[in-house]
């Protein structure tokens, strides 16, 4: 069977971040490669013993995306200010560190419900924030497990997955850390020389930009084009990523220059009589000629 997506997402119902969670997938390579379903909650559907018609929903779904699109991963993602999670605790998050306390939890207990039914898929477990960054939590079984790893993740799948951990883990200065280094032996099975190559190649470039230039790839077309609409979604994503210090017009001009570093080419907009490129040039800060 041709591979349609490589991961099934379970995230939240909440509108605030349904378009932060599609432009994060975009980022991180995987834009139209994953099949979606929706809860209130997220991973608590899988957690909560009151919520098994949902749980057994999401299991027919999840199995019908394995036949029908081949997914081999699955990524809970919960997010803050979760309106079922406060719910589900009966009262408001003291804090901060109480509310992700209970996402890891969670997410914990979800991860080893996927665990207990696909014993051979990659699981995931992440928690958005309402600007859209993502953390990746804690996870003790989320490594695939049987006969069927190898299978089930192809080495480069695996390389990718921990590229993503130390993009995510760079932004707070910790890329570098034990603890990563160490999951990328136990939890995605590199060698220590492929872990190093992988933080190596992961240096060479800010955050920001390479979350960006995977973004923008994604979006081109089969001329390898890129629309006004994706460099705008592009530039939004680069001043979150790269902090509010960064004004719109400078994310703008970055984004530009990131798809012409890339070798993407603009596709041109206006009516149909008038179309034309010049708005990438105006978005560059450059003259049009």
């Amino acid at each position: 069977m041709t591979q349609k997506a490589e991961t099934f997402l379970l995230a939240c119902i909440d509108p605030r971040l349904i378009d932060d969670s599609g432009m994060y997938f975009a980022a991180i390579g995987r834009g139209e490669r994953y099949s979606e379903m929706r809860v209130a909650g997220a991973a608590l559907a899988l957690a909560d013993p009151a919520r098994a018609a949902w749980a057994a929903t999401i299991w027919e779904n999840l199995a019908a995306s394995r036949q029908l699109h081949g997914v081999t991963r699955v990524t809970l993602l919960n997010h803050r200010d979760c309106g079922a999670m406060a719910q589900h605790l009966g009262r408001p998050f003291a804090d901060a560190a109480e509310e992700e306390r209970l996402h890891a939890d969670v997410l914990a207990r979800a991860a080893e419900a996927v665990r207990a039914r696909h014993p051979d898929m990659r699981i995931e477990t992440k928690l958005m924030e309402l600007d859209g960054r993502v953390s990746i939590l804690p996870c003790a079984v989320c490594a695939p497990r049987g006969p069927l790893v190898a299978e089930a993740v192809a080495p480069p799948a695996a390389r990718a997955g921990f590229a993503e951990l130390v993009r995510l883990r760079a932004r707070d200065g910790t890329a570098g850390s034990p603890d990563v280094l160490t999951q990328g032996v136990t939890r995605y099975g590199l060698s220590a020389e492929e872990v190093r190559q992988v933080l190596a190649a992961e240096r060479g470039a800010p955050p920001a930009a390479q979350d960006v230039a995977a973004f923008l790839r994604s979006r081109q077309d089969g001329r390898g084009r890129i629309g006004r609409q994706a460099v705008g979604e592009a530039a939004r994503l680069y001043r979150r990523l790269a902090g509010p210090g960064t004004t719109p017009a400078e994310s703008q001009a970055r984004a530009t220059s990131i798809a012409a570093a890339e070798g993407l080419a603009p596709r041109p907009e206006g009516w149909p009589l008038f179309r034309s490129t010049r708005w990438f040039d105006v978005s560059r800060g450059a003259s049009s000629p």
